[in-house]
């Protein structure tokens, strides 16, 4: 966050400079605050963040535990481009691993916890996605490898990942981008696949990523072995 004031209320903080290396390269006023779309999500994740009721076992110790940080894999796209596919092979993948990955599949969250959201309006979807980022950024908090897809979106897919970003923040999220042919892909976008016909090479293509990102740890050894009294 950057504190200034308006030119016309205050101008020694109501100026800016550019500065390019050790050059300036530009400067100007400013005339007034530009309000966008996700200021609303930011202060509602701040005020949460910050009354946030925490428990003895810290983020870094899950990691520990574990063998890597939460994180969220979001894939992203139009309809019938493989993301649902892609999605439980990727879970499937990491938990293999001995990963701690859950598929949160927004068809399901529509039929229960957005069953009050009948309408297809604006403002319907956007509550929906508060709703699945606020899920989201519970299970972050339990330290799991969250693998999601915006397929609930439809259309609205790009709103609805820019609101998934902003509710689950600072935790990092790896977007992946699915189409039917080669285009350009959103911003923020990590990785992208046109029309992959191979899932488990794209799988691990993601979960190379994970490493590079620094969610996963390296190999963490051969598969534990539990027993149950019961």
């Amino acid at each position: 966050p950057i504190a200034f004031d308006p030119y016309y209320a205050f101008e020694s903080t109501g100026r800016f400079v550019i500065v390019d290396e050790y050059d300036i390269a530009g400067g100007g006023i400013i005339t007034d605050l530009v309000h966008d779309e996700q200021e609303f999500l930011r202060d509602e994740a701040r005020r949460r963040d910050f009354a946030w009721v925490k428990g003895e076992v810290g983020a870094e110790e899950r990691a520990q535990h574990y063998g890597h940080r939460a994180a969220v894999v979001l894939l992203t796209g139009a309809p019938q481009t493989g993301k649902s596919f892609l999605a439980r092979k990727l879970e499937s993948v990491l938990v293999a691993e001995g990963r701690h990955a859950y598929l949160l599949e927004g068809e399901n969250l529509r039929r229960g916890l957005d069953a009050d959201l009948a309408g297809a309006d604006q403002a319907g979807t956007d509550e929906m996605a508060r709703r699945y980022g606020e899920v989201a950024r519970l299970l972050i908090d339990t330290g799991l490898i969250v693998v999601s897809t915006t397929k609930a979106f439809g259309s609205a897919y790009a709103q609805a990942a820019q609101a998934i970003r902003t509710l689950v923040h600072p935790a990092p999220v790896i977007t992946v981008h699915m189409s039917k042919a080669a285009e350009e892909s959103p911003p923020d976008t990590d990785i992208q696949f046109a029309g992959p016909k191979d899932f488990d090479e794209a799988a691990r293509r993601i979960i190379e990523e994970l490493k590079k990102k620094g969610v996963l740890a390296q190999a963490i050894g051969g598969k534990p072995t539990f027993q149950y009294s019961i």
